[in-house]
């Protein structure tokens, strides 16, 4: 199997890669990669988390809006972390700078990748010993799916497409911190598993009443055991934490979820599991705390929660998307629960897949994130179901072939897409080099956290590319962004006062928030996104109004001060 592993996480790898590289290879004199291919805004927002880091900000705050906030320490530290790294070796504003992030991002998405293709193979082995199986589980876990992709027939993005947490490919195709808290939020569960079955072992293992020292000896043991594999499972929960701070909720149901699951299973009280997750729990419960005090906290980090919307699409969305995995884990759910009367970590199967869709409409804003690895249990149960089927007969083992390939149609499809894009240099996913290089120019010139307006797109890869700051640049984490962007349309479209732009280019102020106010604005940005905004054939009111500072190949940059701040 350990061959098997190598062959198959060096394939993986490679087809994950082989986009990127082939956009790269693309890059001319007209055209420069960003370095993503899906989720491109919050690709560039890494970037500039990474820069943070480069410039020895440890705090996080939120850079994408132009309200002055504090920052809060502990976030997106898996980014900031290896940015700092960088800009020990490259300076901050050396036009190699951000080259260089983005190839620390994909150094580490490699690596992530890896390892969390190992704690994988670990974990599924706990479930599973035939190596035929626990690779079909590995396969599935990975680049498995659904059926999602019939609704893109319809103009619906399938749930394959935009929510990592509940598969597999998202994740190693381009997201490394989310990589990073799987593989240890699976590691933690495996060693939550050893902890409580230390203790089983103990309870049933045989003495002579006149050993009483050597019982003793015993319990000892096995309590030392237990305490340690669970203090282990929680320092993994705290990276955990440290990569996705939401995700510490999830675990938590999951583990209320595997206990209420063995409880129900064994009818009696699971005793060593109990303990085993309150002390793996009780470990990460002060970071827990800290993140949520900090984010209610911070008036800025709280606006940023809750307009952070991931609802989930309709049920039968989900169903199409999972339902290829489903009906042989139906078969495999059986499996699981004739063994979770003698082994709680069967128990762990069970209670996590039947507690993921409640979890996923939960009254709550970022429903879909609640699918975080389900696809894991998933997968091992699907595999023990075909397994079942085939069960020794020759005749059936097609059937291990067909639900593969259906399974994983939507990653061959998102793959397909990507290389496609990947051959095509145009924007979003490429970016005019005299675009980058007026960025360069305004980074090398310009104060770092100035502030600049420019439409959303600009906005947003001028953070990965500067140290200064966009008037508005991503959802999320641009505060009331959708007024904001009303705010820069009518800006540039010259449908604004001259008493309306002299308010935005002195300070504004959130209307949910009235104490968080926006900075002066210090530059205006203007390249042909903007000027498309502008009336056609007419000189824009503001223009008389800012001093140019840079003006080549189609790009223009005004400052108020006529100069470079």
């Amino acid at each position: 199997m350990k061959r098997r592993l190598l062959v198959y996480a060096l394939l993986l790898v490679f087809f994950t890669t082989l986009p990127y590289l082939i956009a790269w290879a693309r890059q001319g004199d007209d055209w420069q990669f960003t370095g993503f291919l899906f989720g491109l805004d919050d690709g560039n927002s890494y970037i500039g988390k990474m820069r943070l880091g480069a410039r020895g900000i440890w705090d996080f705050h939120l850079f994408y809006t132009p309200e002055v906030h504090d920052g809060v320490p502990l976030v997106f530290l898996p980014y900031i972390v290896p940015g700092y790294i960088v800009g020990q070796l490259v300076p901050e504003t050396d036009p190699a700078h951000t080259s260089a992030l983005i190839a620390t991002f994909h150094l580490m998405r490699i690596a992530f990748d890896l390892l969390l293709l190992a704690v994988l193979d670990r974990f599924i082995a706990a479930f599973i010993p035939s190596d035929k199986t626990r690779f079909l589980a590995l396969v599935l876990a990975t680049i498995g799916g659904g059926l999602g992709w019939l609704v893109s027939f319809t103009g619906v993005l399938p749930p394959e497409f935009y929510i990592p947490e509940g598969f597999g490919f998202l994740i190693l195709f381009g997201l490394p911190h989310l990589a990073l808290a799987r593989a240890a939020l699976l590691g933690g569960l495996l060693l939550v598993i050893k902890s409580a079955e230390s203790k089983v072992k103990s309870e049933q293992s045989k003495v002579s009443p006149s050993s009483l020292d050597f019982q003793l000896g015993i319990q000892h043991s096995s309590l030392s055991t237990q305490y340690f594999f669970s203090a282990l499972a929680g320092l993994c929960w705290l990276v955990v934490g440290l990569a996705v701070p939401f995700y510490l909720a999830i675990v938590y149901c999951i583990l209320g979820a595997w206990g209420l699951a063995a409880w129900l299973r064994q009818r009696r009280f699971p005793t060593g599991l109990f303990v085993s997750c309150v002390i793996a729990a009780g470990i990460t419960l002060p970071l827990f705390l800290y993140y949520a005090l900090a984010f209610a906290s911070n008036p800025a980090f709280a606006v940023w929660s809750a307009q952070n919307q991931l609802p989930s699409p309709a049920p039968l969305d989900y169903v199409l998307a999972y339902g290829v995995l489903a009906l042989p884990a139906l078969v495999g759910i059986r499996w699981a629960w004739r063994r979770a009367q003698g082994s709680v970590r069967y128990a762990l199967l069970l209670g996590w897949v039947i507690i993921v869709p409640l979890l996923v409409y939960l009254p709550i804003n970022v429903q879909r994130r609640m699918a975080e690895a389900v696809i894991v249990p998933l997968a091992v149960l699907a595999a023990a179901g075909i397994a079942a089927w085939i069960n020794g007969r020759e005749r059936r083992r097609w059937l291990a072939g067909v639900w593969l390939v259906a399974a994983c149609l939507s990653t061959a499809l998102l793959l397909l897409g990507s290389l496609l894009a990947a051959n095509t240099p145009s924007r979003p996913l490429f970016r005019h080099n005299a675009e980058i290089a007026a960025l360069n120019w305004l980074n090398a010139n310009a104060a770092p956290e100035a502030l600049v307006l420019s439409s959303g797109e600009t906005g947003n890869i001028l953070a990965a590319y500067t140290h200064l700051r966009p008037f508005l640049g991503h959802g999320p984490e641009a505060l009331e962004a959708r007024q904001k962007d009303d705010m820069v349309e009518r800006f540039f479209s010259d449908a604004m006062t001259a008493g309306e732009r002299a308010a935005l280019y002195d300070s504004t102020c959130l209307e949910s928030q009235p104490l968080l106010c926006a900075a002066p604005m210090d530059y205006i940005f203007y390249g042909p996104i903007e000027r498309a905004l502008a009336p056609a054939g007419t000189t824009p009111a503001w223009r008389n109004e800012w001093t140019p500072i840079y003006d080549a190949d189609g790009f223009q940059i005004y400052a108020r001060g006529g100069q470079a701040q």
